[in-house]
């Protein structure tokens, strides 16, 4: 067998540190999936493919049914779903202090996951509350 040369080791894809002004620059697979891919290339076509995913969904998006309250709050609803999906993840991240052993550190990060997930929560739940007494707004 040959030798291993520099070329053939991947290299690490580290998370990226997202500015909330850009935020549209990280459309696509989630962040918390994305992280999976720890290979560097492979994250980098992933992140590709996907963004070429999002703009084609946003070319063709003309042609899609309308939404039944309307596109904002769709995306509100998806907002609200995001969120849902943060607070499990950061409760998931609590819970591996208590299922796994973690260095001291993790731990200390883990409990501070747990003590976000509920603030998460509060957050997801305003907007849904809010979003809900819209739509019954807009039966009436």
């Amino acid at each position: 067998m040959g030798e291993t040369t520099p070329a053939d080791v991947p290299t690490f894809a580290p998370v990226p540190i997202i500015d909330p002004d850009t935020f549209e620059r990280f459309e696509g697979l989630r962040e918390t999936t994305l992280a999976l891919f720890t290979d560097a290339k492979v994250n980098s076509t992933l992140r590709a493919f996907v963004d070429f995913v999002y703009t084609i969904a946003l070319e063709y998006s003309r042609y899609w049914p309308k939404e039944p309250g309307g596109s904002f709050q769709h995306e509100c609803r998806a907002a609200v779903a995001d969120l849902r999906h943060m607070q499990g993840y950061l409760a998931m991240l609590n819970q591996q202090r208590i299922d796994a052993s973690l260095e001291e550190e993790e731990g200390r990060l883990s409990r501070i996951c747990g003590r976000l997930s509920p603030r998460v929560k509060k957050i997801a739940d305003a907007l849904e509350k809010e979003l809900d007494a819209w739509q019954g707004e807009e039966e009436v």
